[in-house]
């Protein structure tokens, strides 16, 4: 089955790799190369939504540490600031992340909403300084396969989808764990994220051909954190796209 492909520019990370979350380099550096790229990219995506095919929308990787969690806090806000209505969420059950990018704690989440601990209302939050709703991990469990399989996850993302113009949804790497093949049922397809130096290309093809041996839709690749020369780390403007010759 052919798969719609995005043009996604290839990012890299700034001036160097920093696990801070709750900085946005879209919000406080709006001026910045990294920003622009960031823009075109959000620019792309809200060009391939414009039938609202394109709502649900789920971050992986092949490995962990390769920026995906900020990635995506950057996508969301500036989605927020061209007036779209945005959710994130944090699908990351097993190493959830997003609580940091919100600067709060991890509980009244996911989780808790999945086990009928609270409702729906309890388990959304919002940030008024981004801009952004959001619904962090919630209390660990050891059942995360059984959490991410259940009607009532799926009848939320279906709720959600109606709510808001974009569901964003951090899931954790392909090889790391199944979650991201669990939770690709759910979406209308993938941003793949690959950080310079991390895996193996032998280990990016073997993600990218379990996916696709799934069907999932892979909606665009972003390369992250890419060295250019001695200048250390910054963001390129050309673009790169994934796709399949045998489509």
């Amino acid at each position: 089955m052919a798969k719609k492909q995005v043009a996604i520019d290839k990012l890299i990370n700034g001036k160097q790799r920093v696990e801070k979350y709750d900085y946005l380099i879209t919000k406080n550096e709006p001026l910045s190369f990294a920003t622009e790229s960031f823009q075109k990219i959000v620019i792309d995506l809200d060009y391939t939504n414009l039938d609202n095919d394109h709502k649900v929308l789920q971050f992986t990787s092949t490995l962990p540490s390769e920026g995906k969690s900020t990635f995506v806090s950057n996508i969301a806000y500036l989605l927020s600031q061209k007036n779209k209505k945005v959710i994130l969420l944090d699908l990351d059950l097993r190493k959830p992340k997003i609580n940091r990018a919100f600067s709060v704690p991890n509980k009244n989440g996911i989780t808790d909403y999945i086990s009928s601990k609270i409702t729906l209302e309890e388990a959304i939050k919002t940030s008024e300084d981004l801009g952004i709703d959001f619904m962090v991990a919630g209390e660990n469990t050891s059942l995360v396969t059984n959490v991410l399989e259940s009607n009532k996850m799926k009848e939320l993302i279906d709720s959600l989808r109606e709510r808001y113009d974009y569901v964003l949804l951090d899931t954790p790497p392909v090889m790391a764990v199944s979650d991201a093949i669990v939770v690709s049922r759910y979406t209308d397809g993938i941003i793949f994220i690959i950080a310079q130096g991390k895996a193996k290309k032998k280990l990016v093809k073997e993600s990218i051909q379990t996916l696709k041996r799934y069907d999932v839709n892979i909606l665009g690749i972003v390369f992250n954190q890419v060295k250019m020369g001695q200048a250390g780390y910054g963001y390129m403007n050309d673009y790169s796209y994934y796709q399949d010759k045998n489509d």
